[in-house]
């Protein structure tokens, strides 16, 4: 019997390896005669076990032999199945072509575990497990390689093998059903059809992310001296997948995709070929390699979209949000090709054709763009054109025009300048360069432009402005975007109302990301008084106003500190006049209003004044604003100093005022409401 036993078991198991600690003892007494062969280790193929005991007995009333086989432990490598306390009975089988089934319940630490049944002959063999559903059978034979099927097989079990392909990933759930062949090789061989439910995955950096897929997946590995190979083609069916920056909610009609890699010996992986395919939506393919961190060192794309709607909205969300563009609308068709490696961008090319891009913000729109864009760091490029139909910035609408591009010195450069008309005026981009980023060099941008006779009225209407009237012309000399802050290095200089606003130490900090902040210095010269406030409705001033705003300070837009000081031109040789209204609002801005009852009946008799001096203060800081004039009168201080007949004086008492309460006064002033301050 112990001879039948061994055969069995060597048949079972090819190119056998086997360490007897001890002698095979045979045992054996009425009623019952039994063998057992005790192993410490074996290796046979895809299977390892350790501390195995292999029993065969016959009880002497002819039942019948019965087969139980007991292990410390069982392991298939190859699936990352790893067994302890493994118990196993069957009753034995040998069917007219000598082959030997047996079936029987398997138990694993004392608890039922489903059913195992094993198929031997000398010329193939099989072991095949099922319970609860799930189901893995191992066949093998003289002709062809070792089978794994797979049914419904938790993906915890193929940690290991996983591991050894991406070792920075973590399985979080899922399962997996398909068929597994070992070829005879040098090495590790694997040639799988698969088909994943419910994958999910992560990496401790959360860059790589899923949950919920289902992906078919043809997969081919190898791992021999040579190095290791791997090609993979699947579709992704359902689920949702990261791969930041980009997520994708996986679309009805599902993506396909291939990946074919290659390690030599102490190489990092490289993938000489990649594809991705969202039919309609989004067509790429190229190569790509890994350092020996698993960082992404090299990639390049070619890429093609005839849907740009469905592309942003698929695609692009994770991109263009932490520029601020998160819900940017995309039309149109698009295609291109990009590179990258160590340093940074390598190659940008982009074709465009009907398209556009709307900003929901309102902060810019673009359409009917075509033409193309090609920048290249290193290589000689052809120059390239974008056009547009129609444009706005802010609401603000831009003739039909192009930019040319010319790629030189590692930068994108205007070939030249581009002119479009804007409110019946015209804004000139007379230097634009682009840098992207370079190992530690960040990405740059730096441009300049002009600005020359636009329709102030049809500014002013486009943003929400009083009705100013005139023109409004400015130079933009430079600004440079660097770090995701924009500084303007020989400032902004405007002609309005006719005079000068000049800011210098102008820089913008964040200008499409949350919270933007600005500051600046800003003086006023000769800024004509009369249209001025007759657009605010602040009643009426002539003359002329100069000033300046030190330490401006805006975050979102809002101020948060400054220190004003906004005075009349004394040298103004025309007449100086301010109106009823502009005195009853001045006053109620400056707090306690005028200085004595007979100038209270002045203002009820004249309808304007003459005036010598107007001058206000302001310096706002933690939201309070302290105000001040032209000088100190009594317990007060003077914003308005009259001149000649009728004579009247403005004085504010309040010092400190409450920021918003300030903007809320001016609020009601210029809308003509009676605001008294108590």
């Amino acid at each position: 019997m112990f001879i039948f036993s061994f055969l069995i078991l060597g048949s079972a198991v090819p190119a056998l390896a086997v360490d007897l600690p001890s002698a095979a003892a045979v045992a054996g007494a009425a009623p019952e005669r039994q063998a057992v062969l005790r192993i410490g280790r074996i290796e046979a193929g895809p299977v390892r076990g350790q501390r195995l005991e292999l029993r065969l007995s016959e009880s002497a009333g002819g039942a019948g032999p019965r087969l139980s086989l007991s292990a410390a432990g069982l392991e298939l490598p190859a699936l990352s199945l790893r067994l302890r306390a493994v118990d196993w009975a069957c009753q034995p089988v040998l069917d007219t072509g000598q082959r030997l089934r047996c079936e029987g319940e398997v138990r694993l630490a004392g608890r039922p575990q489903g059913r195992l049944a094993v198929d031997l002959s000398e010329a193939a063999s099989r072991m095949a497990w099922s319970g609860g559903g799930r189901g893995v059978a191992v066949a093998k034979d003289r002709q062809s390689p070792w089978h794994i099927d797979l049914r419904q097989v938790p993906l915890r079990w193929l940690e290991a093998f996983l591991a050894s392909l991406w070792a920075e990933g973590r399985i979080a759930g899922g399962e997996v059903s398909g068929q597994v062949r070992l070829p005879e090789a040098a090495g590790l061989r694997v040639e799988a059809e698969l088909r994943f439910a419910g994958l999910g995955f992560d990496t401790p950096d959360g860059r790589f992310a899923g949950a919920g897929l289902s992906v078919p997946l043809t997969l081919r590995y190898h791992d021999a001296a040579g190095g290791q190979r791997l090609g993979l083609e699947g579709r992704l069916s359902a689920g949702e997948l990261l791969v930041a920056p980009v997520y994708l909610a996986v679309p009805a009609s599902g993506v396909a995709f291939a990946l074919e890699g290659e390690a030599p010996p102490g190489v990092p992986w490289r993938f000489p070929r990649w594809a991705f395919r969202d039919a309609g939506v989004l067509e790429a393919s190229g190569d790509a390699a890994l350092d020996a961190t698993g960082e992404l060192v090299r990639l390049s794309a070619d890429w093609a979209s005839a849907d740009l709607r469905l592309l942003a909205e698929r695609y692009l969300g994770g991109v263009l949000a932490p520029t601020g563009f998160g819900d940017l609308q995309l039309g149109g068709r698009g295609g291109g090709t990009f590179a990258y490696d160590e340093e940074g961008l390598r190659r940008l090319e982009l074709e465009l054709g009907n398209a556009r891009a709307i900003d929901p913000r309102g902060r810019f729109s673009l359409a009917g763009v075509e033409g193309d864009l090609r920048w290249s760091r290193d290589e000689a490029v052809a120059d390239s054109r974008l056009a547009w139909g129609a444009a706005a910035l802010y609401g603000i609408g831009l003739d039909a025009s192009h930019l040319d591009f010319r790629s030189a010195r590692g930068q994108l450069d205007l070939a030249s300048p581009m002119r479009t008309g804007v409110l019946g005026g015209e804004l000139r981009l007379e230097r634009f360069q682009w840098r992207p980023p370079r190992g530690t060099a960040p990405l740059r941008i730096e441009m300049g432009l002009a600005l020359e006779r636009l329709d102030l009225g049809a500014l002013s209407q486009r943003l929400g402005w009083p009705p100013f009237e005139g023109s409004v012309g400015g130079v933009l000399e430079q600004a440079v975007y660097q770090d995701n802050r924009v500084v303007f290095g020989n400032g902004l200089a405007m002609t309005l109302f006719g005079g000068r606003v000049r800011l210098d130490d102008l820089s913008v900090e964040r200008p499409f990301g949350i919270a933007p902040s600005l500051a600046a210095n800003v003086r006023f010269d000769d800024i004509d008084l009369s249209p001025l406030t007759r657009a605010f409705g602040f009643g009426e001033i002539t003359g002329r106003l100069d000033g300046r705003l030190r330490g401006l300070r805006l975050v979102d837009w809002s101020p948060v500190a400054f220190d004003a000081r906004l005075l009349t031109d004394r040298q103004w040789k025309g007449r100086r006049r301010i109106s009823q209204r502009a005195v009853q609002d001045i006053s109620d801005l400056g707090g306690s209003g005028l200085v004595a009852g007979l100038q209270a009946r002045l203002l009820r008799t004249f309808d304007d004044f003459g005036y010598e001096r107007i001058g206000i203060g302001c310096v706002l800081k933690d939201n309070r604003c302290m105000m001040s004039g032209l000088k100190k009168r009594g317990d007060g201080f003077l914003i308005v100093e009259g001149r000649g007949l009728p004579r009247i004086e403005v004085v504010g008492f309040r010092r400190e005022v409450d920021w918003p309460t300030l903007v809320d006064r001016l609020r009601a002033a210029t809308r003509g409401e009676s605001l008294r301050i108590e």
